[in-house]
């Protein structure tokens, strides 16, 4: 789960794409306290682990939000990771 506190300590570019289990709050304040390059954002319809061992890839919104969030992730990585 998302901890406000650590995310002062990361010296490099980040990314978080939380699940709508996680505290809306606590992902807030993780991305303001971020003094470095990143992109934070919520998947609310889906469960904490839907990019990992959790995801249903046999319903199509999960899918859906699967493909997305991994195109996210390499997009990120490509702009910030060269």
């Amino acid at each position: 789960m998302v901890d406000p506190s650590g995310a002062e300590k990361i010296p490099v570019p980040y990314i978080l794409l939380a699940s709508g289990e996680d505290p809306a709050e606590d992902v807030k304040q993780f991305e303001n306290k971020l003094k470095v390059p990143h992109h934070v954002e919520t998947f609310g319809d889906q469960v904490h682990g839907w990019m990992a061992a959790r995801a249903d890839l046999s319903d199509p919104r999960v899918q859906e939000e699967y493909i997305r969030g991994y195109k996210t992730v390499l997009e990120f990585f490509g702009k910030h990771w060269n």
